[in-house]
Order: structure tokens, then C-alpha cells, then sequence
């Protein structure tokens, strides 16, 4: 019987197969880490807020939305597309939205704000019915009343296949730990028999010794006993 390595094998291009699926809706879309951005160029007739241009988004892609930015990488990474790809505007608008409630900005799309970029401005300023853009060319950040909101192009984000389809899952994540739990279970058996394997064959080797090492001259003992009895 031969260790179960082919089947831990198996496991494991299941698990890398199921953590390597992830794409974007399609080529126009670019990838960055865990996420998808595309810009949607041109001034649109139908867009007369930003909640057109969240719209607009959600219609290009399932789980789209107008974009938010979770760290300086991205904000970067933003800044640097305009420049090299897009070529877009030098203000588009950010998903993001003072909530007089909390006293706070917040992005559309409910990610949690972690980071902002704000170029300096009065501290006194009146936040009622403000939103912010982006000036493309540094990647600051600008607050300006919602209604102003520049609706030339729309930049798009949204979340790789992978993650949409999988994380979210219960289901899926109850899998994923019955893999791992496999996997390792797996690798314990191998384990297990190996030692099991090698235990066995050092004991066969022992006794082998063991016999050769009390019986050396069993034959001659045999002739010697044969001689004293045809003698007596």
C-alpha cells in the first residue's frame, strides 16, 4: 500500500484553482489588488448627479459603484493610471458624501473610511450637501457642494469575480475549511506511515541480527551431539 500523497496533491490544486479564479468583468476593466477600475469617458446627458453616475456604474458591472479609496496605494495607483492610461479630467468625482447625522464623510458604497487626501482648506467651512473630488493630477482630494460635482467621466470600481462570489459565502467558506482540515488530516496519515514503514524495517533488521548473533554454529553443534552418541 503506497502513502496517500497523490490525493494531498489533488487537495491542493483544488484549494489553488478555487484561490486563483478571480478577473475583472472584462479587458476594459484594470486590476489593481483586489479590485477592478474603469473610467467612463465623455459628458452624458442623463447624468445630472452623482446619483446618475453611481447608476452608470452599477449598469456596467454587477457589484460596480462610483469609486472610493481605502489607501494612499490606491490613491496612488489612481493618480498614476490618469496620467499614464485614462488621460481623463483633471477633477472627477469621488464616492464619498458628508452625512449631517454623524458628523462624517462617508463612501457610497459603504466601505469604511480609513483614509482621506484633503488638500488644506478652512476648518470652518459649511459641510451641508457636500461631496468631494479628486484633482487628477496630484491626487488630492477637494470638497465641493454635490451639486458641482464634475460629471465629465465616471471612474467605476468594483470587486474581483472571486471575492463577489465567494466570500460573502457561508457555504463556501465551510468548504474551503473542510479542504484545509483535509489537507492536513492528509498530511498526518503520510506522516503516521511513514514512521509506521520505518519502525517495521528496523525491527526486521533486529531480529535478523538477533537470530545470527545466538545460533552461529548450529550445524557443528548438531555433528559434535551425533559423534558423543555413536561413542557412548
Amino acid at each position: 500500500m503506497e502513502p496517500p500523497f497523490p490525493a494531498l496533491l489533488c487537495l491542493l490544486g483544488l484549494l489553488a484553482t478555487a484561490s486563483g479564479a478571480a478577473e475583472c468583468p472584462s479587458s476594459a476593466w484594470i486590476p489593481f489588488r483586489s479590485s477592478c477600475y474603469i473610467f467612463l469617458q465623455g459628458t452624458f446627458d442623463e447624468l445630472d448627479s452623482i446619483d446618475d453616475a453611481r447608476n452608470r456604474c452599477k449598469g456596467n458591472a454587477s457589484g460596480a459603484d462610483i469609486i472610493s479609496i481605502k489607501n494612499k496605494e490606491e490613491n496612488t495607483f489612481i493618480q498614476e493610471t490618469f496620467k499614464n492610461h485614462w488621460q481623463g479630467p483633471d477633477y472627477i468625482s469621488l464616492g464619498m458624501f458628508f452625512d449631517t447625522d454623524d458628523n462624517a464623510f462617508k463612501w457610497f458604497d459603504k466601505s469604511e473610511m480609513k483614509f482621506t487626501n484633503w488638500i488644506e482648506e478652512e476648518s470652518n467651512e459649511e459641510l451641508l450637501n457636500t461631496c468631494a473630488s479628486m484633482y487628477t493630477k496630484s491626487g488630492e482630494w477637494k470638497k465641493i457642494s454635490c451639486e458641482d460635482l464634475p460629471l465629465t467621466g465616471t471612474l467605476c470600481k468594483t470587486a474581483f469575480a472571486y471575492e463577489k462570489k465567494y466570500l460573502p459565502d457561508k457555504t463556501a467558506l465551510t468548504t474551503t475549511l473542510v479542504i484545509i482540515f483535509t489537507i492536513v488530516l492528509t498530511v498526518s496519515a503520510a506522516l503516521f506511515w511513514f514512521l509506521y514503514k520505518r519502525n517495521i524495517s528496523s525491527g526486521v533488521l533486529c531480529i535478523t541480527h538477533h537470530s545470527t548473533a545466538e545460533m552461529p554454529y548450529s550445524d557443528e553443534t548438531v555433528l559434535i551431539d551425533e559423534e558423543n552418541e555413536y561413542t557412548a
